[in-house]
């Protein structure tokens, strides 16, 4: 018989001993039916991926049960058949990572939660691996988590892939399309009340009601990137001070030491802890949260970039020294890739919010911190949206504030104004530099006709 004919061990064939049955075998009695053994052979190891006929139970191995979840802890659900009916002429390309992931590296502790989600159509889905344990285990499938990618079609859209710029990851969770949850603060759920019928009713995103899922109640509010396609995102903090004036008189009746937030101070500067701070190891939250603010362009503009996400998937948020307007300039130019147009879009949008701003009684009862400014554009169109009210807070009855002002303890002027005044300028400052940049290359341009 030929030699590259002769059976060979299933291993050979990349099979198990279990992929083949006994019925199986194969006669090898004449040269005659070489042929025949190579080409059953093959067909076998073609249907290596076929499940094998309904083996008992108790023979069958434990393996994991596959789900999938939005990556920054959504619930979770089994992949279902219309999840892959989407594959379009492609393999799905798998990446290990030994831990979920987020598209930011800030910190928990930073500021308020600042939550994207991606409508992208080639969407990048979490996919663990659950815990399952056998009876003669005494350890469980270790947790495993990938990303999975695959083009989907138009009308298969899925939710899959949640982005988050800065804040505390773990807080929302997909929900029905259009949606999204974001855990339960009942202050932020009275904030949403209370917008109902005020003049920022435009501005912020549609809350629709509380909701409970895996025993935990969150506001079920819009997703403000499902009209986008493939849409940058960026992440501005607004007013002179993140923390509240009664965190800092908590911090003073019961001062609490975090080495974290220590450890965290000495990454970006060396000397930004006190002498004191050095021999202790630690730095209470307030303190730290009032250096941060110095830090960057918070105290001085009223305002500072939290994060950006490019439509391609980078992500930065790399922007605790970034305090300088000439920066702040080029980092918007940056972030709209040259578009004039997209920066007045930006303008026009920022004036509304302004105009909103002054006839709103939400807004002069309320000391707003922590919140943002949220701004969305793809090739299309562009629009701002103010997000994050979990810090923001109503004034005693009758009291109220201008938000231009500067701050001193006691006042509670929140500085937003300030801070909204000056995007608008530095906004400007980047649409100007990018006029001037366009009228020199036209007349490059001209000259080089001659």
């Amino acid at each position: 018989m030929p030699k590259e004919c002769r059976r060979k061990p299933s291993k050979d064939f990349g099979l198990s001993g279990a992929g083949l049955s006994d019925g199986g075998r194969v006669e090898r009695r004449t040269a005659g039916r070489s042929s025949q053994v190579c080409a059953e052979l093959i067909q076998k190891a073609a249907l290596v991926t076929a499940p094998p006929a309904a083996p008992a139970l108790m023979d069958a191995p434990m393996v994991p049960q596959v789900t999938i979840t939005s990556e920054v802890g959504g619930s979770s659900r089994e992949i279902q058949q219309e999840d892959l009916d989407g594959v379009v002429d492609g393999t799905l390309c798998r990446k290990l990572s030994n831990s979920s992931i987020s598209s930011n590296g800030s910190s928990a502790v930073e500021s308020e939660d600042d939550l994207l989600s991606d409508t992208e159509t080639k969407s990048k889905g979490l996919v663990t691996l659950e815990h399952l344990v056998c009876a003669g285990e005494s350890k469980p499938w270790r947790k495993l988590k990938t990303y999975i990618r695959w083009p989907l079609h138009a009308s298969q859209k899925k939710r899959l892939n949640w982005v988050q710029l800065a804040g505390h990851k773990g807080n929302f969770k997909a929900a029905e399309e259009g949606t999204i949850l974001k855990k339960l603060s009942e202050n932020e759920k009275q904030c949403f009340e209370k917008l109902q019928g005020d003049a920022l009713l435009p501005f912020v995103p549609r809350y629709h009601r509380v909701v409970e899922n895996d025993g935990e109640l969150f506001l079920q509010m819009t997703d403000l990137l499902a009209n986008f396609d493939h849409p940058n995102v960026m992440d501005c903090k607004m007013g002179v001070r993140t923390y509240l004036e009664e965190e800092l008189v908590r911090a003073r009746e019961r001062p609490k030491l975090r080495e974290d937030l220590y450890k965290k101070m000495l990454e970006v500067d060396n000397e930004g802890p006190t002498p004191q701070e050095h021999v202790q190891r630690g730095v209470t939250k307030p303190c730290y949260m009032q250096w941060r603010d110095s830090m960057s362009s918070t105290n001085t503009l009223g305002f500072r970039i939290e994060g950006i996400k490019k439509h391609d998937g980078t992500c930065r948020t790399n922007f605790k020294k970034t305090r300088l307007k000439q920066d702040i300039i080029q980092l918007f130019q940056e972030f709209v890739g040259g578009d004039l147009s997209i920066i007045k879009s930006y303008l026009n949008r920022l004036w509304e919010i302004r105009e909103a701003l002054q006839i709103s009684e939400f807004f002069k009862q309320h000391e707003v911190i922590g919140s943002s400014l949220l701004f969305i554009h793809d090739h299309s169109h562009a629009e701002i949206w103010m997000i994050d009210f979990g810090k923001t807070t109503a004034l005693p009855e009758g009291q109220t504030l201008s938000h231009d002002v500067p701050w001193q303890e006691g006042n509670r002027e929140d500085g937003y104004l300030k801070g909204l005044d000056n995007l608008v300028c530095t906004l400007k400052a980047a649409c100007n530099e990018g006029s001037e940049e366009e009228s020199k290359d036209n007349n490059l341009t001209t000259d080089s006709d001659f």
